[in-house]
């Protein structure tokens, strides 16, 4: 061979054995993630049947929606691993492009779930509130949820050497999807559900029966914000690590979660005008997000501001809502520190999962 002549690249087969699997196409990729969509808003318009009381059964109109996106997006993984098959029979679709593994049993253990959860369902009959969050059958459908939609976003991790080029399309919507279905798991702490800051705190001694009674549902209100800032932020910040995030990303998100949380109350609490509050606030934080990447701060700077700015903007927006629609009923203290404690905790968090990031602000 001729000095300096260049070697043309191995063209990567499409076949490959199931240890060797071939990476997932982008429009795979897309049509996983938007699959997954599809059976988390199924599952928020479930919770809104719930939620107004309606006639309910495991054979609902909200259910067949919700098992007939399973069923979709099975037979999406079902597909793409019957391309790269190597081997006739059944085993040939069970080897999905690399990341697709864990939905695949996610898909199983979903299915799984929902069989039980018509057993219990006729066993028990239909639970009602925080019961039906948390009964058995359902966390099964939860860790199953969870695994099913995390495909893009593994399949992304999976193709290391071009991580930061992976089109941003389905990996996005893959995180919304779960951090979504995370939200709903944790409705009864939702902020954009909780009606503590329009209840008054009164003043009684402390340790007496009136003051517990009292407090607890300011509590109860402050958990919901510091919860729902981590559903939202931790997310965000882990695709801010590790791509460059176009304008508009945190509106989509927090626009997301404010009209999820408002499809299961029906649009009762206020109406559209918190999505018109997470808008806002989505629109600012993106704008202040982009002026400090385009001065020149470091990527682990944006993160923690991304951590700190989105609670802070998100839940000032919501508590100036709540007065114009309702009337606040806390006080400037407890309304300002909700928000400031919100930030406080993400930004902590934020640290505590980059080490590196901790050791940089010690110093």
């Amino acid at each position: 061979m001729a000095t300096g002549q260049t070697v043309p690249a191995a063209r990567p087969t499409r076949h490959t054995s199931p240890g060797d699997r071939t990476a997932s196409t982008q429009w795979e990729d897309v049509g996983a993630a938007l699959l997954g969509l599809w059976i988390v808003v199924a599952v928020f318009v479930d919770g809104r049947a719930h939620w107004l009381g309606l006639p309910d059964s495991f054979f609902t109109p909200w259910h067949g929606a919700l098992y007939g996106g399973l069923t979709a997006l099975g037979g999406w993984l079902v597909v793409m691993g019957w391309r790269r098959r190597t081997t006739s029979g059944p085993a040939a679709v069970f080897a999905p492009p690399r990341g697709y593994g864990w939905a695949l049993t996610g898909a199983v253990v979903f299915a799984a779930g929902g069989a039980a959860d018509m057993i219990w369902h006729e066993i028990f009959g239909i639970e009602a509130g925080i019961d039906a969050l948390l009964s058995p059958s359902h966390l099964v459908l939860f860790a199953g949820a969870g695994m099913l939609l995390s495909g893009p976003v593994l399949a992304a991790r999976a193709k290391e050497g071009n991580l930061p080029k992976t089109p941003l399309l389905p990996i996005v919507v893959a995180v919304l999807a779960l951090s979504a279905v995370a939200a709903f798991a944790l409705s009864f702490l939702s902020a954009f559900l909780t009606d503590s800051p329009l209840q008054a705190v009164g003043d009684f001694p402390e340790g007496t029966p009136e003051h517990v009674a009292t407090e607890s549902r300011a509590v109860a209100g402050l958990g919901s914000f510091v919860v729902t800032s981590l559903v939202i932020v931790l997310p965000l910040v882990y695709l801010r690590r590790t791509w460059r995030l176009p304008f508009g990303i945190v509106t989509a998100f927090v626009i997301a979660h404010a009209t999820l949380a408002s499809i299961v109350v029906d649009f009762a609490f206020t109406g559209a005008w918190s999505i018109v509050a997470a808008a806002t606030a989505g629109l600012i934080a993106d704008t202040a997000l982009d002026i400090m990447r385009r001065s020149g701060l470091s990527s682990r700077v944006l993160t923690l501001a991304t951590a700190a700015v989105i609670p802070t903007l998100l839940w000032s927006a919501l508590m100036l809502t709540l007065e114009l629609t309702h009337g606040l009923q806390w006080s400037a203290e407890l309304t300002g520190g909700v928000v400031v404690v919100s930030a406080m905790v993400s930004v902590v968090i934020t640290l505590l999962l980059d080490r590196r990031e901790l050791v940089a602000a010690t110093r």
